[in-house]
């Protein structure tokens, strides 16, 4: 059978390894239904998942009569599915929100995925022990002040202000960061495209700040072991 898979990246062949079946049925009611569970394995990169197939005499197709057949996926998987990337170094805490906002997109969670966005940002600056930053205020005049802040754009700019990002990568976090705040007090579901966009800056955050870093400082112990002849 076809199924979409989440690796291919579209529609492929399925094996069902394991299948199991369900039914209920109410002489009383006049109802009955059929539930039929499947472990599926994609036939080209061989990725197990759950399929679902369930059909009840409350909805039948208008032509023939027969029962429609409904079918549901899990992990739920569509082309707007974003796959789940792996960092073995970010702290756990950052690691655990990345994945519950992760869900919260695939599920179709919008508000919970940008408010989970926001949270990534906070985790982050956490971890690195930053409690405020140095930004500028537009006044009721419109003049400027530089002043030192605690909220999340004051973290943001106190990553800068630390070495840890750069000032271009601070900006563009600061950017995003409204998406969060407007999600979370105004309840204005960002679209498709923006929650895309900013999720791929965070993982370019958080993969600069953990993976890249960890590897580097592999490299310069495998070049220390190899010109000590111990390689």
């Amino acid at each position: 059978m076809k199924a979409f898979c989440s690796n291919c990246r579209n529609e492929t062949n399925h094996t069902i390894s394991k299948e199991d079946k369900q039914e209920i049925s109410s002489d009383e009611h006049d109802y009955y239904a059929e539930y039929v569970y499947q472990i599926i394995k994609c036939n080209g990169c061989e990725n197990m998942s759950f399929r679902e197939v369930s059909s009840s005499n409350l909805e039948l197709d208008m032509e023939d009569g027969t029962p429609i057949e409904s079918v549901t996926l899990y992990p739920p998987r569509s082309e707007e599915t974003l796959l789940l990337k792996s960092f073995y170094n970010a702290p756990h805490k950052t690691r655990s929100i990345y994945r519950e906002t992760m869900d919260a997109f695939n599920n179709g969670m919008y508000i919970l995925c940008s408010a989970g966005l926001r949270a990534i940002i906070e985790s982050i600056c956490n971890n690195e022990g930053i409690l405020n930053g140095l930004v500028e205020i537009t006044k009721k005049d419109g003049s400027t002040k530089i002043q030192r802040q605690k909220d999340l754009r004051g973290k943001i700019a106190g990553l800068h202000e630390k070495g840890i990002l750069t000032q271009k990568h601070s900006t563009i976090l600061n950017e995003h960061r409204f998406l969060g705040n407007e999600a979370i007090h105004a309840l204005s579901q960002p679209s498709v495209e923006e929650l895309k966009i900013a999720i791929d800056i965070i993982e370019h955050t958080i993969e600069n700040l953990y993976e890249i870093s960890n590897k580097a400082d592999k490299l310069r112990r495998t070049k220390l072991m190899r010109n000590k002849g111990l390689l």
